[in-house]
């Protein structure tokens, strides 16, 4: 019996930490891979997203399923996520040959496509069940408002 409890146990703790490491974003991305990208990735997504989005209603939404504690508040000063001060323009040049629009919604969805120097990677991969077509397209609307970058003179 103890052997039973123990082998049980292992694999409970192996299951656990599997769980933990895809929630964390340490696992890999089990969602669609993108080998080839064109300007046109996920763009028909994106459009029908910003559609239903509301930019306004955006910057609520990004506080409300937790986007800020990392990307504006202490973990962005301690490398965890970069901060979304000028993410909108920044965003137009960050992974070529994607849209702005649809960089952000790649970043959100599947964020481990594309790893961003001296940050953790640590992004969840729960948002794209977790957050509503017409709330992700909020803050997709939301993120492109933020063009203004003050380390860019």
């Amino acid at each position: 019996p103890a052997v039973i409890a123990v082998f049980v146990l292992i694999v409970l703790g192996a299951a656990f930490i599997g769980e933990l490491g895809s929630v964390s974003g340490g696992g890999s991305d089990t969602s669609q891979a993108v080998s080839t990208l064109t300007a046109e990735t996920y763009q028909p997504e994106v459009d029908a997203l910003l559609a239903l989005g509301d930019a306004q209603r955006g910057e609520a939404l990004a506080v409300r399923y937790g986007c800020t504690a990392c990307h504006d508040g202490p973990g962005a000063d301690n490398g965890l996520a970069p901060r979304w001060e000028g993410v909108g323009a920044r965003a137009e040049t960050r992974h070529p040959p994607l849209s702005a629009s649809a960089y952000i919604y790649e970043s959100i969805v599947h964020p481990t496509a594309l790893k961003i120097e001296g940050f953790s990677g640590n992004m969840p991969l729960i948002y794209e069940s977790m957050i509503p077509d017409e709330d992700l397209g909020s803050i997709i609307a939301y993120l492109l408002t933020l063009t203004d970058d003050p380390d860019v003179p």
